[in-house]
Parts: structure tokens; sequence; C-alpha cells
């Protein structure tokens, strides 16, 4: 008999499931959206660690009840999601479309550098909000888990199920783990489901409103990998879908979700186009080719037992690759789940095609040769950083199989004896204890040379083993209570009593997993205002460069001009100057002074500062800001007027200025400049003259002088060139990607056709 267990969600969402989605995300991070109130102030916010360096590496991994980075395992979350988000927030807010950034190299792209999600309205705005890095987090979670509600909703599983799977995804590994640019797609995902779903049942005009949408977004939210490798998995299950369909129906079907697609396209068409427009004359390193890196051999258990070698990068450096290699985490429950669903006889098309896609996925992590060819033949994918990136699609596909299974247990407990139930479990449950078991066995044997390192450091106030063993013990907690759900027999009468049990193994792992980095929160590290106001006093609009004294990027943040930077793609014309002045060594992406590019040099840039200055003088650089006390070996043999003077000191810094700095605007002999910003600038000259600007040139740069359009052309190489009329001339420069009529077209199309995407309805799906 048919129990409210065992029925499909109605078409109303109960009001308690709707509330604990939204609510959950809230409350597990109440402790820091409340901590100056209740705990004394409590952060994972980036800012207070990569801003500006104040104290030692070691300082910054501790101070909460665990050592450790505070919630996300790369330093792109502050240097390019917070620094350049901030900067589109406040673009936006100022009524300023974001298409350039100017405080960052030598200027460059905004909305063309992809990662910086300008078109990711209304979540990128939180960005400019206080602790808006978490706002956004929470915000992607809320919509994750809905989304996903949304989807297993139109699978007409079990609806305590439904809720299950929806709080599964909300808090996976990746949201765990990644606050950077690769957990901004995965909220989206699910809705692109549920439009393939919204598209199958629908009839009459329309029915690809919700696909749009989703894809949209994935396109819009700032990580066009990861947006491209879970568009993959909804590109599978629409293959699957259109396969299922009647004859008759597959022409409809497929037409829906090609206008789906089409409709993404054209609402995405502004950053697309900013996007395409920047690779014309852009540098993409390794991505120009075949990237067939190897999951690192200690990732393997630490996706299955995410805390076995310690917290965030604490510990010994022998782990550290395998850290930076992870793009989330799965936990043991999921896997096992998800191998016991492959027995089951519902939707079981969808469950081998998922089984294939992690199977494949796990192929190419592990770089086996012949299917990582065949992968690699996909348009695209081996230009990725499939090994770390694929996370999200393959902890996404896992959820869903493992859904699966745990609404059979709920179909089964509700229709069979309780007796009968545990016998209909016990051979699938036995092949997935099995099959996971050897898992563990060969991740735990893969992971023996990190161990080892380990072994002779205690991570702060918890030791080595005491990570093991901790993460061990949840392990087995976890399984005996799914193995008991599954087999529990008359011990467990009702569908109820199995539920319960399954969905206390599941969430209780998930959501200690995911809480794990909260306990190393810590207060934040204080900011060196002075050091930042004698910045802002001494630089104008000129730049300074640094050495680690302030992280890449985060001069974005506080509107400096900085010559250093961090990310990828890059304007090819200021990498090939990088490499001329400073060595074919620099490294083009992480140029923050201090990452180590030849042997015995960490900090590569201080011999040029010191022995050439005058190769940042051209570049417009009028501030060094080293580490407290660092030697700049060989300045001694300069002449006085060429040395660099020490403006500032403190325990922290010391800020230097270069004698010799070139102007940011320049003009001829007999022209006197007076600039208001750094897009508009007075002149006055006796004859015709010419005027410098100091901002890379690119193609979309243009000059209005006295109301007249000029194109700016090249000075030197990378800087932009006008002609000045003799007398008095108001100009003022602007940027717009060249082809962006184009993209703001698409756009306008993209909402009439997403208006009659949602025209029509949709019939009920047919049982299985």
């Amino acid at each position: 008999m048919e129990t409210a267990f065992s029925r499909p969600a109605s078409r109303r969402w109960p009001f308690w499931h709707v509330a604990l989605l939204v609510l959950l995300p809230v409350v597990i991070h109440l402790p820091e959206l409340l901590g100056p109130a209740l705990l004394g102030q409590m952060t994972s916010d980036p800012l207070s660690v990569l801003s500006v360096a104040t104290t030692t590496r070691r300082d910054w991994l501790e101070g909460g009840l665990l050592p450790g980075l505070p919630g996300w395992i790369d330093g792109c979350a502050g240097v390019i999601v917070q620094a350049l988000g901030y900067l589109v927030a406040s673009d936006w807010r100022q009524g300023i479309l974001p298409w350039w950034n100017p405080y960052s190299g030598v200027g460059m792209p905004l909305a063309g550098e992809y990662q910086p999600a300008a078109f990711f309205l209304p979540f990128v705005l939180l960005l400019g909000l206080p602790g808006g890095l978490l706002l956004m987090k929470i915000a992607l979670q809320m919509v994750a888990g809905l989304a996903m509600y949304a989807f297993l909703r139109a699978l007409r599983l079990d609806a305590r199920v439904v809720l299950a799977g929806a709080l599964l995804y909300a808090f996976n590994g990746t949201y765990g783990w990644a606050s950077d640019g690769p957990s901004q797609p995965l909220a989206f995902l699910p809705l692109a489901l549920f439009g393939i779903e919204r598209a199958r049942t629908h009839v009459g005009a329309g029915g690809w409103g919700w696909l749009a949408l989703g894809l949209g977004y994935l396109l819009l939210s700032g990580f066009p990998e990861t947006a491209f490798l879970v568009g993959t998995l909804a590109l599978c299950w629409a293959v699957l879908r259109l396969v299922q369909q009647p004859a008759s129906a597959r022409l409809s079907f497929a037409l829906r979700i090609v206008a789906g697609g089409s409709t993404a396209l054209l609402l995405a068409a502004p950053q697309l186009v900013a996007f395409a427009d920047f690779l014309r004359e852009a540098w993409v390193g390794p991505h120009a080719g075949v990237m067939d890196v190897r999951l690192p051999d200690a990732s393997w258990i630490m996706a299955l037992f995410p805390y076995i070698n310690g917290p965030f990068f604490y510990g010994q450096a022998e782990q550290f690759g395998a850290w930076w290699a992870m793009g989330g985490y799965i936990g043991l429950v999921i896997p096992f789940l998800a191998l016991v669903a492959l027995a089951g006889a519902r939707e079981r098309p969808a469950r081998l095609m998922l089984a294939a896609y992690v199977l494949i996925c796990m192929a190419k992590q592990a770089n086996l040769p012949l299917l990582t060819g065949l992968v690699d033949m996909l348009p695209g994918v081996g230009r990725t950083v499939f090994y770390r990136l694929c996370f999200p699609a393959e902890q996404a596909a896992l959820l869903m199989l493992a859904v699966f299974g745990m609404d059979d247990l709920c179909r089964l407990s509700a229709d069979l004896p309780a007796a009968q139930v545990g016998a209909r479990f016990r051979r699938p449950v036995l092949w997935a204890g099995l099959v996971l078991g050897a898992a563990v066995g060969v991740a735990w044997w893969l992971n023996g040379a990190t161990r080892a390192a380990l072994r002779s450091y205690s991570h702060g106030p918890v030791p080595t083993w005491g990570y093991e063993a901790a993460s061990l013990a949840l392990a087995c907690v976890a399984m005996a209570l799914c193995v008991a759900a599954f087999l529990g027999g008359a011990r467990l009468p009702s569908a109820r009593a199995r539920m319960g049990l399954l969905s206390a193994a599941v969430l209780g792992e998930a959501l200690v997993l995911f809480c794990v980095p909260l306990l190393s929160l810590r207060a934040p590290l204080p900011r060196n205002v002075p050091l930042l106001q004698t910045v802002q006093r001494e630089l104008g609009l000129q730049r300074f460069v640094t050495m680690g004294v302030i992280a890449p990027n985060y001069g974005a943040y506080f509107r400096l001009p900085s010559l250093n930077h961090n990310g990828v793609p890059m304007p090819a014309a200021w990498i090939a100057r990088m490499q001329r002045d400073f060595g074919p060594d620099v490294n083009p992406v992480t140029f923050d002074g201090i990452t180590p590019n030849r042997p015995g040099g960490q900090f590569f840039l201080a011999d040029t500062l010191a022995k050439r200055p005058e190769v940042f003088e051209k570049l417009g650089v009028a501030l060094a800001l080293v580490p407290h006390g660092f030697p700049l070996p060989g300045s001694e043999a300069l002449a006085p007027e060429n040395r660099l003077k020490l403006l500032y000191t403190d325990a922290t810094a010391d800020v230097y200025r270069l004698p010799h700095a070139a102007p940011y605007f320049e003009a001829g002999a007999g022209c006197h400049v007076q600039a208001a910003s750094q897009t508009e600038v007075r002149t006055d000259c006796a004859a015709p003259s010419f005027l410098i600007r100091r901002e890379l040139m690119m193609a979309g740069w243009t000059a209005r002088i006295n109301g007249q359009t000029v194109v700016p052309v090249f000075e030197d190489g990378l800087f932009e060139r006008i002609l000045l009329p003799a007398g008095q001339a108001e100009v003022r420069f602007s940027f717009t990607p060249p082809f962006m009529v184009w993209g703001w077209a698409g756009f306008v199309a993209g909402l009439a056709l997403l208006g009659l995407g949602f025209a029509g309805k949709t019939r009920p799906a047919s049982g299985d």
C-alpha cells in the first residue's frame, strides 16, 4: 500500500521544505554572520588574510579552533572573486558598465576577462557589501538547493528524498571548500536539468524558459571551465531524454532544447562578446594546448575522507599539491548509495548514463591513456584543468545516483514487509560495500607518501593521527547507519524509520564535513591603514608595484593602480612586455612579485627594482612596496639621484618612491596638462601636440577631443597616444568592446525568446 513516504511530491511545495532550504545555509554560517555581536569577530574573509600582509604566513594559518585556511582552498576567492568582483559591484553601483579594470597591470578588460562575472546579476552586487563573498556563497547555496528540489520533484521521487537530495546539493563538497570562481556555476546545473524535464513534458509553444535561465546563468557565473564541464552533464541528460521520447515527439523536444540553448547564448551575449573581443588580443597560457594532468595520489583519498590529511594547507609541503588539485570532496555515503542505486529498475537508463559519466570523469582524472584520448576529442575538454574542475559535475552525477538509491528504499519500504526489504537489498549492499572498500583501499595506499610526511608534523591542537581517526570514525558511523537503513529488517518496520536513519547518515555526514572548515574561522588580521593611506596620498594616477605586501588585484579593491595582477586570460601585449623587461621566467598568471620563478630568486622583481628602476618608471610606477627590511642589493651602484627614496616604513613594509616615474598623462613641450581622473583630462597647448596615456591600448578605446571622436594609436607598443589641437582641449577616454552592438542586440532578442519560452503549459509526467 502506498504511503505518504512513497508518494511523489504534490504540485505544491511544502512551506517547511522551502524554509529549510532557504534558512539552513544562513543558520550554518550564523557564527560568522553574527560573530561581532556574539563571539568576537570571526571571519573567513580573504580580505583579512590576503589584501595587506601584516604578519607571517604561519600567523594567517592560525587563530581558529583548527588551523588552516578559513573555508577556501584557493586564494582566487580573494584575488579574483572578491577583489575584482568588488570593482564590478562598485561600477554597477555608480552606473558604470564594468568594461575596464584600470587598477591591475597596465589596465585590462574587466568583463572581457570573464572571471570577474561582470554580468552575473544580481549575485555579483553582493560582493560590494561587507562580507560580500560569504553573502554570495549563501545566496548560491539557496539557489542550488531550490533548483535541485525542483529538478528532483520533476523526476517524481519520494517527497522526503527530494528534500534530502536538495540539501545534499546545497551543502556539497565544492561549496564546502571553494568560495572561488569554480563554485559559482554549480547552483544553475539543476536549473538546466529541471528545464530539460519541463521541455520533455511541455504542451504547445514555448517550453524552454527554465532551460534558458539555467544555461544562461551558467554562462554568466564567471568561470567558463566549470560551466562548460557541468554543462556536459546537462547535455548527456538532454540526449538521454531525447532518446527516451516517442519518435513522434523527438523533433519538438529537440527544438525546445536548441531554443533554450540559443536563448541562453543570446541572454549572455554582452558577456560573450566582451570575452571574444578580448581573446583576439589575449594570452591564454597553458589553455592554448591540451592539459592532460593526473590527479595527485593523495587527492583520491581526500575526496572520500576530506580531512584525513589535516586542514587546508596546514602541514608539510608534500600535501600542498593535493590540496590545490581538489575541486571539492564527495564523502563516503554518497558513493555507497550510488553503487546501491545501480541495482534499481526505475529510470535505469538514467542510472547507467550517470554511472558511465562518473567513470569517464575518473578515468580522465587518472589520465588513463585510451579513455583520456577519447575524452580529449570532445571540443574544448582537453584545454580545461579537468582533474580539478570536473569535481562539481562528478559529484552532481553521483548525488543524482544516490538519490535514486534513497528513493528505491522508500518505495520498497512502502510496498513490502520489513523483512523482505532487507532481503531485496542484501546483495546490492554487499556489492556496493565490496567495491567501495576496494576503492578506499587503493586510495589509502596511494596516499601513503603523504601520510609518511605528515607523521613528523603536528596539526596544531589536533595531532596528525587525530584527523585520520576522526575521519574513519565519522565514515564508520555514517556507513553503519546506511547499512542499517537498508538491512535493518523487522527492527525497522516502517518507511519513516528507515528514511529517518538514512537521512541521519547522508545529511549528518554532509553537514559535518561542510562545517569542519568553519572551525578555522578566526579574527581578522589588522589592516595596515597607515600604509594604505600613505600609498593613497602619494600615488595619484601612477602605479605601485609590490612584492607580497598587497596581494595582486587588490589594487582594484582599494582603487589603487597596481602593476601586479593575477588571472587568465591576460593582454598579450602586456605579457610580451613583462617577458621582455623581467625575463622569460616571469610568471604571467600570478605576477605578485613573490612567486618563485628562478632558482634561489623568490623575490624575483628585487634585482630589477634595485638595479634597473627605470624599467618600472617607464611603466608609470611611482611607488614600490617591499617587506620591511628586505634588501635591494645593487642599488648602491646607482647615482644618488636615481636611487629609490624611502617614504614610509613600519614593522611589516617599506614604501619607496621611484624618482623618475613617467606620468600617467604626458603631453609634448608647450602643453599644460590637468588630469581630473584616469579618463578625463584638460590640456592647453601653444601649438598642435600629442598626449600619451599610460593605459593599455586595445581595440575598443576611443577619445573625444572637444566633442570629436578619435581612435588612439600605440605608444611604445603598449600605451595610448592621440594628437592634440592647439589651445584648450577637453579630452575624455572611454572603452567599449568593439562589437558590443551585437551583444546588446542579442540580449534584447534573448529577453524576447525567454518570454516565449515560458508560454504554454506542462502535462504531468507519466509514472514509471
